[in-house]
């Protein structure tokens, strides 16, 4: 029973996006919510804005992981916090670092944010520089 409520709270704190004045932008707003809905206030801003897709990845930055983010939000749907999170970042491409400056650092990178997968916000952050850090410290 407890729990039950407990959902339901959660539910009724995601956003309605049928009666929104801008329902496309609350249905991608809805979308990086419950990825991070588990989290407290201040690492969910950072989550937020992580798991909500783009409006039109036309003129998005890396339009082929855009695409992907909508199609893992999709793919997704009926899941919430850390197994949403998890399910998109497993549907996400692995970072292209085909025209980086230092390719060997990016594959580093992006090998220790694969291992830092179920961490969010400032733990996650903290748990890519300590993989990234060089053994010898």
């Amino acid at each position: 029973m407890l729990l039950g409520l407990a959902w339901s709270a959660q539910v009724q704190a995601a956003p309605e996006c049928d009666k929104a004045m801008a329902p496309q932008r609350c249905a991608s707003y809805r979308q990086g919510w419950l990825s991070c809905s588990d989290l407290t206030a201040g690492s969910r801003r950072a989550c937020i804005e992580q798991f909500t897709p783009a409006l039109s990845c036309q003129r998005s930055r890396d339009a082929r992981r855009c695409e992907a983010l909508l199609a893992a939000q999709a793919a997704c749907e009926g899941s919430e916090g850390l197994a949403r999170r998890l399910c998109v970042r497993e549907r996400l491409p692995a970072a292209d670092c085909s025209h980086a400056a230092n390719k060997a650092r990016c594959e580093q990178r992006a090998a220790a944010e694969q291992s830092c997968a179920e961490t969010a916000a400032q733990q996650g952050r903290e748990c890519v520089r300590k993989a990234l850090a060089p053994s010898g410290n």
